[in-house]
């Protein structure tokens, strides 16, 4: 603006050298200032312009996320940082119908990379799966939430199929979460939406896989006994022989334990216990398929309080 400004006074200088017409003198002083104003108002507009695609930029960004309580079919969850988790249960794999689907937090979810769904944990966060069914663990990045009150925790196909259980579908896992990793996320997802962030600064370039490929990796890896594409940290560590079994909370009185047992299957094996004025019920030894059935049977005749027990 100041170069403008000497310019105009430059033109009254030049001007009161010579004889001036008035009229000739304030049509230039009038069409210079115009010319500034619309200079200044255009740089406005850049700036504004360029605050607006920044605003975008950052609400398309990963973001941490934490979240509200909130009910799975009558069931509570508080998400929390927690970072002395770790829990055992029983886990599920998603597979091509949530690929490149978008996440909780903006971040994109790959049947064919290392990657969870939990109800709880901060997203992102870095867990450690163990399937307690062959010892096999590996850590996976948790980028969303899941909906199924019967498994802890949701992971990628690929993690499945690394795990072992992808063809069995369900295993008994335990979760622990990675302290320092997961603050290294939280950092990073925390950075990406600061307002001076490089915004030159890109994902590493990553192979393109379509939905229709995933079922026919998934059988190329499965006859070639080769699901590794590249080096991944799968570790083995020492399991001993378990039992699973299912506790459920709740009963007004044995009767009622009795007659819902009954209604899903009379070979069941189970013990009650007294709890204060209500009763608990233990059922098991369990096979993983029939402890993740049973938990749904019971959350949905309004026992909410189930709980995967190892011994």
């Amino acid at each position: 603006m100041t170069k403008y400004l000497i310019s105009l006074i430059f033109i009254f200088l030049l001007f009161s050298c010579n004889e001036l017409n008035l009229d000739n003198v304030s049509d230039v002083v009038e069409n210079s200032t115009n010319k500034i104003e619309e200079i200044i108002e255009n740089k406005k507009d850049h700036k504004k312009e360029k605050k607006q695609s920044n605003n975008n930029q950052i609400k398309d960004n990963i973001f941490y996320y934490v979240g509200e309580p909130y009910f799975i079919e009558g069931v509570s969850y508080i998400p929390e940082e927690n970072y002395n988790y770790s829990e055992i249960g029983l886990s599920s794999f998603y597979g091509k119908q949530l690929h490149n689907i978008k996440t909780v937090n903006n971040d994109i979810n790959k049947v064919t990379e290392l990657l969870g769904r939990h109800k709880t944990l901060p997203i992102p966060s870095m867990v450690k799966v163990t399937n307690l069914d062959n010892g096999l663990s590996i850590n996976v990045k948790i980028i969303d939430r899941h909906d199924d009150n019967a498994v802890i925790i949701q992971v990628s196909r690929k993690v499945a199929q690394l795990l072992g259980f992808y063809k069995s579908k369900i295993a008994t896992v335990k979760v622990e979460i990675l302290s320092d990793a997961s603050k290294q996320w939280k950092s990073v997802a925390n950075s990406l939406n600061e307002e001076n962030f490089d915004e030159t600064i890109s994902s590493a370039p990553t192979d393109i896989v379509s939905i229709e490929e995933i079922d026919e990796i998934i059988e190329i890896n499965d006859e070639t006994n080769s699901i590794v594409e590249e080096p991944i940290e799968l570790n083995s560590e020492k399991i001993t022989d378990f039992k699973l079994y299912l506790r459920v909370s709740g009963f007004e009185n044995y009767e009622s334990i009795v007659i819902l047992l009954n209604n899903y299957d009379n070979n069941l094996k189970y013990t009650s216990e007294k709890n204060n004025s209500e009763y608990d019920v233990i059922i098991g030894p369990l096979e993983n398929t029939e402890a993740n059935n049973l938990v749904s049977y019971f959350i949905s005749k309004g026992y909410k309080e189930t709980e995967i027990l190892i011994e």
